[in-house]
């Protein structure tokens, strides 16, 4: 019995895992849809960190406050992204897992770690019969993600006090439709047992959800102010007590919960310097932000033996972040301005970790980043415009091992326009603007994995043979098992590219 209730541990796994996914939807988090958009409601654009401009300040650079109107702003956004993963044909059947390999071990007698689905069976799916239950097909690419149009609601506030001396914002994203959306997958051939796909790391899930950021601005001398604000990020936690009558009927199983939700928050810094009338300088900096989804269970059965395990997710995980800017008014007179911008933005993402809690292989390490955007504002009169053009590399490198983490460098640009006019005796502005992000084609092909024939792990940074060289079967060797046998989804190799483009409409009212 118990080995199947261990054989059937996924399906609890999963109930548990919703649990948390539904907790995980009940307040905001730290999201990369900021990160990736910048400000869609202000001429700040795709320079949040650098230029002046409304409450996003709250988020990039809180020091900017000051220099901003204090204003109430609304907006609606949209964002489709069509990302493509494109899969390489496997290259013969002598690399495909066979079926009946349930009971299989080494030549010592020993279980393997894991135990792959047939190869066949996963494209192809399973009939019920007398002897095995029925199984859906899990296709290669059959459930990717990074496709979709997604909408957003905008609000902004911005509040001044003490002769403006100090400034108090918030600003944040709503989704419309789905709330939010969590997804954890694995980045190599694990990922088999559930959507038999590869994934955008950095884009898909991480595009859609409820984001929030406060921020504080102080003025400290005419040409220097400093701001904080602060981002909330989420720790759930799922005990899910589980009593099973019988392995053999999981429909019949109890299940309790017991669960929590903190909140933590996570800081942002900047500053601003205006060294003369026409240069601003700015810095900024963002803390490491996370989501953890914490489960655990456990399992009682009727003989009253008890089990328990339990797994961590971490979710939107952004490194720490280090943006310096500078901006300069080439033009600056009483009925127009033309200010040039530059921003440089460092990302420590050697020290990513992924959905499951696990950090790249030494062998396969991402890197740190150093992306830049330029741009120019105009004004003339009351009509504002942005032109901004970016440049971000990818901290992925060539995906040639075991995992498949799908990204590309971007290059992202930014054209906006908004109108200031002034109406029961109010000041107001309207604006819109328009962002497509294009990720540069990439294609990567995975090395060859040796193998060894007593079973042992040569090269494990490499493509896992998932059926070792000296499996064995009732006895007999298993004559399809000498080479590379893998059901990872990116193996022999996958490209990747496509788009991002969105766009945004927006209302504000000073105060």
């Amino acid at each position: 019995m118990i080995s199947k209730l261990l054989a059937r541990r996924r399906l609890i796994t999963s109930f548990a895992l919703h649990c948390a996914l539904a907790l995980g939807a009940a307040s905001a988090r730290a999201s990369p849809l900021l990160d990736s958009n910048g400000d869609t409601a202000s001429v700040g654009g795709l320079q949040p960190r650098t230029v002046v401009g409304g409450s996003a300040a709250s988020y990039f650079n809180p020091a900017l406050l000051i220099d901003g109107p204090a204003e109430a702003a609304v907006g609606f956004m949209f964002l489709r992204q069509q990302i493509a993963i494109d899969l390489d044909g496997r290259p013969g059947t002598q690399f495909a897992v066979q079926e009946g390999l349930e009971n299989a071990r080494h030549a010592d007698g020993s279980r393997f770690d894991n135990y792959p689905i047939s190869t066949n069976e996963l494209q192809f799916g399973r009939v019920k019969t007398a002897r095995k239950d029925a199984l859906v097909a899990r296709p290669r690419q059959g459930a990717g993600s990074g496709h979709g149009t997604l909408t957003y609601e905008v609000f902004g506030l911005v509040v001044k006090l003490f002769d403006e001396h100090l400034a108090l914002g918030v600003h944040g994203y709503v989704p419309n439709g789905e709330f939010t959306k969590l997804r954890a997958f694995y980045n190599d051939e694990r990922e088999q047992y559930f959507s038999n796909s590869l994934h955008p790391e950095l884009y898909s899930d991480r595009m859609s959800a409820l984001s929030l950021a406060l921020g504080i601005g102080i003025k400290v001398t005419d040409s220097l102010s400093l701001g904080i604000g602060a981002t909330l990020g989420l720790e759930a936690n799922v005990v899910a007590p589980t009593y099973v009558v019988d392995a053999g009927s999981l429909d019949r199983i109890l299940i309790d919960m017991n669960a929590s939700v903190n909140i933590g928050v996570t800081p942002h810094f900047g500053l601003s310097y205006e060294l003369g009338d026409r240069i601003r300088l700015s810095a900024a900096a963002h803390a490491p932000q996370k989501v953890e989804l914490g489960t655990s269970f456990t399992f009682l059965l009727s003989n009253g033996l008890e089990q328990s395990s339990g797994v961590k997710l971490l979710l939107d995980y952004t490194p720490w972040q280090v943006g310096l800017g500078a901006s300069y008014d080439l033009l600056k007179d009483a009925d127009q301005t033309l200010t040039l911008a530059c921003t440089g933005l460092f990302s420590g993402w050697s020290a990513y970790v992924d959905r499951h809690g696990d950090k790249p292989t030494a062998s396969y390490a991402w890197a740190d980043t150093i992306s830049a955007t330029i741009g120019a504002r105009y004004r003339w009169r009351q009509i504002g415009t942005l032109l901004d053009l970016g440049y971000t590399p990818t901290p992925v490198p060539e995906q040639s091992g075991r995992t498949n983490y799908v990204d590309n460098d971007r290059v992202s640009g930014a054209l906006g326009a908004e109108y200031h006019f002034r109406l029961l005796d109010t000041d107001m502005r309207a604006g819109a603007q328009v962002q497509t992000h294009h990720l540069v084609p990439r294609h990567q092909r995975k090395l060859p994995t040796p193998t060894s024939a007593n079973g042992e792990v040569v090269a494990p940074e490499l493509v896992k043979d998932e059926l070792p060289d000296d499996a064995q079967l009732g006895g007999e060797p298993v004559t399809s098992a000498g080479g590379l046998q893998t059901n990872n989804p990116g193996w022999p190799g996958f490209a990747s590219g496509g788009w991002i483009a969105g766009g945004s409409v927006y209302f504000a009212v000073s105060l």
